[in-house]
């Protein structure tokens, strides 16, 4: 095997999970591996429901807007409606904390 720098490793790497063939490389019948996520359906607005640990992937101005109260907006940080649940969820800043509280008191529920 040759000894390839690392970037060109995981280069190579990242390209076979997206199922994309690297540059120069022959095209190989194998399908590309699939992860749970990938094949997880994703429920529709219809199917969703307003629970927050359940739509980690919706922007939060979709979730207020589907799931709380106007009232809400009083008090959620603005910086903080095109993010996502998840990247709410995970965030470590009092903004981030107070943003994730608010969605997920039953004072706003509608």
């Amino acid at each position: 095997m040759k000894n390839l720098p690392v970037r060109t490793v995981v280069a190579t790497l990242v390209l076979a999970v997206l199922g994309l063939a690297p540059a120069g490389a022959e095209a190989t019948t194998a399908p590309a591996p699939t992860s749970a996520l990938q094949t997880a359906a994703v429920p529709t607005a219809a199917g969703r429901d307003c629970i927050g640990r359940n739509n980690l992937d919706e922007v939060a101005a979709k979730f207020i807007s589907r799931c709380r109260k106007g009232s809400i907006n009083r008090e959620f940080p603005d910086s903080h409606r095109p993010r996502t649940l998840g990247q709410i969820m995970g965030g470590r800043s009092a903004d981030d904390k107070k943003a994730w509280k608010l969605l997920n008191d039953h004072e706003y529920d509608k």
